[in-house]
């Protein structure tokens, strides 16, 4: 069984509730996307990754066009040389970028309808205790206040279940985004890849920043340029105040490139320690989980033996529900954080951007 998803047992009965309402949410919906086709789709149709492939395409064409004319100057090649460098550093960039963002889009959606199979059982759960609460009062063992407060309750539930209904628009408007597309009616999304830890080397992710982060790259290009000047300027025909000042400028670059380096590595090992935090998380979250299923299987024996009513049996079985909710929404969290960290480092950390 996918450990990701549908991971505890429940009775007949909230089974049926929620797959009602994962059949409402689908209802008048034309288009259900898993993860991997949402990718696949922004790749070729996303605005964002169009237009950095079209600026990387115009800088290799220019970097041809001078390399191929003899009288190009070296300063205006090595500018060209760059450019074309750090557009394809940051088209994979904006790959990294995109497949984090829509993948974010895609988990809020998912969770939302999830959400909603929660709140439909919970309803259900609060229309039982209002039944109770009106056999009471009728039979004299409870009062008008114990029914009007279960009434409060079960209008609260279904205020909270149309909440989120109307949310799920929403999301599906900020997932079509990235793919490029619009649908009349919301989008609906399957279960995202099961849960499983991704091992990496923080050493790895660290080195050659200036390879793979155009904010690096391009301070070290200036560097790179800056040197360029200096040995140029170096010599007995150029002016020596032109030579002070590509010095200087040498000076502020090299500061500037271990400024922005430092930066980076910063915000690396800041995502790494988000990474580590959401894996926790998830492990006390799976934890929860199967004690909920535990206690799940321990009252539904009690239901047999009539040891406990089944109200009481719904309850846990709500209880379980949202145990199973809260793990994915932990899986979802430590998704989002190899996302940040793969935004941080320049590297495809969890492995779904689409190969070239």
């Amino acid at each position: 069984m996918n450990p990701y998803h549908r991971a505890i047992p429940t009775t007949k009965t909230l089974f049926v509730l929620a797959i009602t309402a994962l059949a409402g949410l689908a209802i008048g919906q034309i288009t259900i996307l898993n993860l991997n086709t949402a990718i696949q789709q922004a790749f070729s149709k996303g605005p964002d990754l169009a237009s950095s492939v079209a600026t990387l395409k115009n800088a290799q064409a220019d970097l041809a066009a001078k390399e191929a004319d003899p009288s190009t100057l070296i300063v205006p090649l090595t500018q060209a040389r760059n450019t074309a460098t750090l557009n394809a550093v940051q088209l994979r960039a904006k790959q990294i970028e995109v497949t984090g963002s829509l993948t974010t889009a895609y988990l809020n959606l998912f969770e939302a309808q999830e959400n909603n199979a929660v709140l439909t059982a919970q309803i259900a759960l609060d229309s039982r205790n209002l039944e109770i609460a009106k056999a009471k009062l009728e039979a004299r063992n409870g009062t008008a206040l114990d029914v009007a407060k279960a009434e409060s309750t079960l209008a609260a539930s279904r205020q909270n279940l149309t909440d989120a209904k109307a949310n799920l628009p929403i999301l599906s408007k900020r997932l079509e985004v990235y793919l490029g597309s619009s649908s009349a009616e919301p989008l609906t999304v399957s279960e995202p890849p099961a849960f499983k830890e991704i091992k990496f080397e923080l050493n790895t992710l660290e080195k050659e920043l200036e390879l793979r982060l155009p904010s690096v790259l391009q301070v070290a290009q200036s560097l790179q340029l800056a040197e360029l000047n200096v040995k140029l300027a170096d010599n007995d025909y150029t002016p020596p105040a032109t030579l002070r000042d590509a010095k200087t400028t040498l000076e502020n670059a090299q500061r500037s490139l271990e400024t922005t380096r430092s930066n980076a590595l910063t915000q690396l090992r800041d995502g790494n320690r988000s990474v580590l935090n959401a894996l926790e998380n998830v492990k006390i979250a799976q934890q929860n989980l199967e004690n909920a299923k535990s206690t799940l299987s321990q009252d539904q024996t009690k239901l047999q033996t009539g040891t406990i009513s089944r109200v009481q049996l719904q309850q846990t079985e709500l209880s379980a529900l949202r145990s199973q909710y809260s793990y994915t929404q932990a899986v979802d969290s430590y998704w989002r954080a190899l996302t940040t960290l793969s935004n941080a480092s320049g590297i495809d950390v969890i492995g779904l951007v689409p190969a070239n």
